[in-house]
């Protein structure tokens, strides 16, 4: 109890210097993300230039993850994700001086974002599992839903500054903004004091101990089927998420301000959404949680192509912004509440592949499908799909809801 007790001292203030230190560092990558993929479909105005951008900003990731996880069950996990910040910085600001020279050839902004996707590979799974490290368990619902709160906040102002930037100035000052931002973040990280883990086992060897990751996720079922269903899910998502940006293009006008509000009408529900999921302490059903979110989201994909102006998308846009949050918060408490601590990082890495390696396969499928056939229909096709997609989980996991809804009523 004592142990137990001194882990959690203190947690507010570091869970505070964490949130604070990944919202700043991810409002710069975000700005800077959205200006490099605006620059090339605006430049480019293809399908296919834009599924080259979308391989190489999540093929790396999920290459990477296989690695990832073990180091943030094996390492610290604070010093792992403040590397992989500086790692993307130093990419970033090599890019802004090649731009100061002039060479600004596109396969540089391809190289840029598969440096990103290294680096939010190796980020991701240790900053989540260092979340469940610092928050008691009964607080983890709460804190997730204000950390994707906080980013889709950031999700909400990026887009419009990316925007801004784009139409004034060019790309070297997003690239600045990004690097700021990193140095600022990572300053805030490295204030945070977290006790030293328990090693659970002698370290072994960086496969075995993936198989060991693989054969923990065979063995429980609920791990399992939320992977198989976000495979499904987010491959089916891809069309909404990569091709967004060419049929507001397509559809509505050369403007990027159109991209603009598009965006900034997703973050802006999402902001909303976010805050409504952070006012509840407990998702009590998060199995049901993820599954409206399924079905909601196929709908709203669905309808989207068919929008007939700009403002009708936007509304569209917001209305499925609103209901997402719930899905990251529900996932990651999910997990976070049924892993053991030594296992935390390689289930979040195998995740985030599972995850991750949807929209390079999605975008495969989908993007080059984009410049032969209109894409109203692979959103309505996709949409419909995913529909099934949330029911079918729903059942297939009624068993483990029960169980959930069980515990939080005894």
């Amino acid at each position: 109890m004592i142990e137990r007790t001194t882990r959690y001292e203190n947690w507010q203030r570091r869970i505070g210097l964490l949130l604070s230190s990944q919202t700043v560092s991810m409002f710069g990558s975000m700005v800077s993300g959205f200006a490099v993929v605006w620059y090339i479909t605006l430049r480019t105005g293809s399908g296919l230039w834009v599924t080259y951008a979308t391989l190489a900003n999540t093929i790396p990731s999920v290459i990477i993850s296989l690695w990832a996880g073990v180091w943030a069950d094996r390492y610290s996990r604070k010093y792992l994700a403040m590397l992989a910040d500086s790692g993307i910085a130093l990419v970033t600001l090599l890019m802004a001086i090649l731009f100061a020279m002039g060479i600004r050839d596109l396969w540089l902004l391809l190289i840029l974002l598969a440096a990103r996707s290294a680096g939010n590979g190796i980020q991701s799974p240790a900053v989540n599992a260092l979340v469940a490290d610092i928050v008691p368990g009964s607080h983890l619902s709460r804190v997730n839903g204000i950390y994707n709160t906080l980013s889709s906040f950031s999700q909400l102002m990026a887009p419009a500054m990316g925007g801004v930037i784009l139409a004034n100035f060019d790309l070297r000052f997003a690239f600045g903004l990004d690097v700021v931002t990193a140095i600022i973040g990572i300053s805030m990280m490295s204030l945070i004091k977290l006790q030293q883990r328990e090693q659970q086992r002698q370290p072994a060897g960086i496969f075995t101990e993936m198989a060991a990751g693989l054969k923990y996720i065979k063995m429980r079922p609920l791990i399992l089927g939320l992977m198989i269903a976000y495979f499904a899910f987010f491959i089916l998502l891809a069309p909404a998420s990569v091709l967004s940006p060419v049929f507001v293009e397509r559809a509505y006008g050369h403007n990027v301000m159109f991209l603009t509000w598009s965006e900034v009408a997703w973050s802006l529900g999402s902001v909303i959404g976010g805050v409504l999921v952070a006012m509840k302490k407990v998702i009590k059903d998060k199995i049901g949680a993820i599954a409206l979110v399924m079905v909601v989201c196929g709908v709203v994909f669905g309808v989207i192509g068919f929008a007939p102006t700009i403002w009708w998308y936007c509304v569209i846009m917001a209305l499925g912004g609103l209901i997402f949050p719930l899905l990251p918060t529900a996932d990651t408490t999910l997990i976070q509440e049924n892993v053991e601590h030594h296992y935390m990082g390689r289930i979040f890495s195998v995740f985030g592949i599972f995850v991750g390696a949807t929209t390079p396969i999605g975008t495969l499928l989908f993007g080059p499908l984009a410049d032969v056939l209109d894409i109203k229909w692979i959103f309505l096709g996709t949409g419909i799909l995913n529909i099934i997609v949330g029911f079918v989980f729903l059942t297939t996991m009624a068993k483990y809801r029960q169980q959930e809804l069980k515990r939080y009523h005894q």
